[in-house]
């Protein structure tokens, strides 16, 4: 219940009725999309596909205009709450998942993308007391400005990779059991989703090693004392080493078949648990109520 209370006083509080609206929005959407990829996963002949993803597109124009509103009100304000943090994440990962099915036929991927998508919003509804905090100064340098938007970019990637990732390795499964199952003969090859994995990781990788050269360029001295207790910065720093396990297992051979699969499902387990429990964390800390909230309405 408390859960409810606080989104819902970010909600009302810290930004616009409009933005509001549009965050809701996209929220309700994406859970649709949701519910209507996975009943196209199972009734292909019934459901289509293509109906999810007008929800979900409906659903991704609306976060977009929600950041854009919060962005113009707030200046870099967003980019300083864990909550609006892991929605520009979500957004990457719808991104991202558009773009894929425009290059390849992996529409099926979206019966796990927007699944995905309502899970990580579910786990952010924890995170809505950090964005109702304040308290910190705002964000002024460029190099950081770029250091954060390259960091979530890669966490949307990453997600992908994820999603990819669950694909193949169930797919595999059933076919060593020689099962057919109807729910899966829309998948794609097997190929097509190594290589989405594969894709994702070469393309996050330099995103999150970019992103931390710009971060720390930006550092104040006084910045490092507290980088350890930071779960940006931690779960960021999870992401990096997993996806560097990954790249170099598969160049020097020590991550065969499945292995690789396996590391990137626990590197997201990793990611999430270590930005979430340390966000809690942070949270805690702090406190729950908000200081002035009510002076930074859009």
């Amino acid at each position: 219940m408390w859960i409810a209370q606080t989104f819902h006083d970010f909600t009302r509080h810290a930004m616009s009725p409009v933005a509001a609206v549009a965050l809701h929005s996209a929220i309700g959407a994406f859970f649709i999309a949701a519910i209507t990829a996975l009943a196209a996963l199972l009734q292909p002949t019934r459901i289509r596909m293509k109906w999810a993803n007008w929800a979900g597109a409906f659903a991704t124009g609306s976060l977009i205009g929600y950041f854009a509103i919060r962005f113009a009100n707030t200046g870099t304000e967003p980019l300083q709450n864990m909550f609006d943090v892991v929605g520009l994440s979500a957004l990457f990962l719808a991104l991202v998942y558009f773009v894929a099915i425009r290059m390849k036929k992996l529409e099926s991927v979206g019966a796990f993308a927007y699944p995905a998508i309502a899970v990580i919003f579910l786990v952010n509804l924890l995170l809505a007391r950090t964005a109702t905090q304040g308290g910190d100064a705002p964000i002024t340098s460029p190099l950081l400005v770029a250091h954060i938007v390259l960091i979530i970019l890669a966490y949307g990637v990453f997600f992908m990779a994820t999603v990819a990732a669950v694909m193949f390795l169930l797919q595999e499964r059933m076919l060593k059991k020689r099962k057919d199952p109807s729910f899966m003969r829309t998948f794609p090859s097997l190929e097509s989703l190594r290589s989405l994995v594969n894709a994702c990781v070469v393309i996050g990788l330099p995103l999150v090693t970019v992103g931390f050269a710009l971060g720390f360029a930006s550092f104040r001295a006084e910045d490092w004392a507290h980088v350890y207790s930071n779960p940006k910065v931690l779960s960021s720093l999870v992401l990096w080493l997993v996806l560097l396990a990954v790249v170099i297992g598969r160049r020097f051979g020590w991550l065969h078949g499945r292995r690789h699969f396996y590391l990137v499902l626990v590197g997201f387990a990793l990611v999430l648990a270590t930005y979430v429990g340390l966000g809690l964390v942070e949270a805690r800390d702090k406190g729950t109520n908000p200081p002035n909230i009510e002076g930074k309405s859009g």
